[in-house]
């Protein structure tokens, strides 16, 4: 859906923007999408990082500025694994309890002019954007609150929360939770982290490195949720929302995995959309394919939407085999769709079988 609206030439005059605060290692690949008609501006501590990243792609743009409610300076506690350097010291005792302990062993403690991210915005022209990603290691609520005059352009945010003060005595969750929603912006979506103990460490989620190429700890399988990425979004049914903020809504809900969302707001507002594409056409490009069936809405919606067992998992199982394609325990775009697993592949075979 969000590919034939950006065909149909809904970005063509005003690019969608993207502000990626905690950008180290480049941003993600779902806003490819939005090919020639994006812009991103990125923030990260590390000069060299931004200088890297800058390189990469001309609609990008890296800026090495360190962002907080104010400015002032601050000192940055720079860990032994560089994504989880921060204005707040881990405590060590705490935190060694974990297989990613040595992560958060500070190297140096350097002091840091910084900014707010309405103003680093305003050096460069941008008083708006529609999305806002924020990852910093628990400096997430004073970056927010530095970007007043940004937040009401927005219609989604993505921000790293903790939940708990143990690990450095940052904001927790619902702080972050209680600023937002005073901003008007409602909880989609919570995508949670965990960290095992040393005394029985889960396997990893992920392969991370250190700077040197040693390999690093980082999020199990399994332990204890200690923090997450939440989706926050506005409910536009019953507002006065403008065509723009209609379609990026509606873009940002297919991308995060909200189709359903995506195509409330196409139902109640047919007009706005069908300037562009048909939208009985975006309705059946939403529709997901469910256990290798591809169907239009029309006939996904006069289905039995309860009692049907293409909607219904095995008896008995919380996750039956691969009920919608793009969905392995985090959100991936049909787009960039991801290779079969073995545990798909096996469930295949019993299908045919």
């Amino acid at each position: 859906m969000t590919a034939a609206l950006v065909e149909a030439g809904a970005f063509k005059e005003q690019p969608f923007t993207v502000v990626d605060v905690g950008a180290r290692g480049g941003v993600a690949s779902y806003w490819s999408v939005f090919g020639d008609h994006l812009r991103i501006i990125g923030f990260d501590l590390d000069p060299d990082e931004c200088a890297r990243l800058n390189a990469i792609d001309p609609r990008t743009q890296y800026l090495p500025y360190a962002l907080d409610r104010q400015s002032h300076r601050r000192t940055v506690y720079v860990a032994n694994y560089s994504a989880s350097s921060s204005f707040y010291r881990t405590d060590a005792a705490y935190f060694d309890r974990y297989t990613a302990g040595q992560n958060a062993v500070v190297m140096s403690e350097p002091t840091l002019e910084t900014t707010t991210l309405s103003a680093a915005l305003a050096s460069i022209g941008l008083y708006s954007a529609d999305f806002i990603k924020v990852d910093a290691e628990g400096a997430e609520l004073e970056i927010l609150q530095g970007a007043q005059e940004l937040l009401p352009s927005l219609q989604g945010i993505l921000s790293e929360m903790r939940f708990t003060k143990k690990f450095c005595g940052c904001p927790e969750y619902w702080e972050v939770e209680k600023y937002l929603r005073e901003q008007s912006f409602e909880l989609y979506d919570l995508d949670v982290y965990r960290l095992s103990k040393k005394a029985l460490p889960y396997p990893y989620l992920y392969s991370n490195y250190f700077d040197d190429g040693r390999p690093a700890a980082g999020p199990s399988t399994q332990g204890q949720v200690l923090w997450a990425d939440a989706l926050y979004m506005r409910d536009l049914l019953g507002t006065a929302p403008t065509e723009r903020n209609l379609i990026v809504a509606a873009c940002l809900f297919e991308i995060f995995g909200l189709s359903d969302c995506a195509a409330e707001l196409i139902l109640a507002h047919r007009d706005t959309f069908g300037a562009l594409v048909p939208p009985d056409q975006l309705l059946d490009l939403l529709v997901p394919e469910v256990k290798g069936q591809r169907l239009t809405y029309r006939q996904y919606m006069d289905r039995d939407l309860v009692g049907d067992s293409l909607l219904r998992p095995a008896d008995g199982r919380r996750f039956p085999e691969a009920v919608i394609p793009q969905y392995d325990g985090e959100f991936v775009a049909p787009w960039e769709r991801k290779p079969e697993s073995m545990w798909q592949r096996i469930l295949s075979r019993f299908r045919k079988g």
